[in-house]
């Protein structure tokens, strides 16, 4: 089963149906896509194509974040996603983690105590962290989402400046 693409993809949400415990992946227009598979299998489908290795973005993560857990999983400029604990586990084994892309982020909620994600599609999440933690972690994808973009922004200034060199050496022909 294909999974949508990484640049459309919103949110990552372990979900109990009547069909058992599946995975919902939402895209940025809020259409929910349903597979069964737990949310782990999804974040390696994910990467393997990409040819990354889940395990290798936590370690490169880490270097920067300085964090042990939860840490904040960047694919690409266009997919840093964060990981945030949305629900209790029913039985042992479940899911528990949830995983955000920060770029659809909108603004964090606080009401009655209570912290949700509203995404920019308007959707909104409720995390079972404080507002801190949750801050925190949106400040180490923030991080590695700046850094993603520095790389892909050196890769193009690199690209066009060899263009502009090859077109000048064209035109002294």
């Amino acid at each position: 089963m294909e999974i949508i693409r990484d640049r459309d993809i919103a949110a990552i949400l372990p979900r109990y149906t009547s069909y058992g415990d599946r995975t919902v992946v939402i895209d940025a227009a809020g259409r929910e896509f349903t597979y069964s598979f737990k949310p782990n299998t999804i974040l390696t489908k994910i990467g393997s194509r990409r040819c990354k290795d889940v395990h290798l973005l936590r370690t490169w993560a880490r270097g920067f974040t300085y964090q042990q857990l939860w840490l904040p999983l960047g694919f690409s400029w266009e997919l840093v996603l964060i990981p945030l604990r949305t629900r209790a586990a029913k039985i042992n084994g479940d899911a528990t983690v949830s995983y955000f892309n920060f770029i659809y982020i909108n603004h964090l909620e606080q009401k009655n105590g209570q912290v949700c994600i509203v995404m920019e599609n308007g959707m909104s999440f409720p995390v079972l962290w404080g507002l801190g933690t949750v801050r925190k972690h949106l400040k180490d994808a923030m991080l590695l989402h700046s850094m993603l973009t520095h790389e892909l922004d050196d890769m193009l200034w690199l690209r066009l400046h060899r263009a502009a060199g090859l077109h000048s050496a064209c035109r002294n022909r």
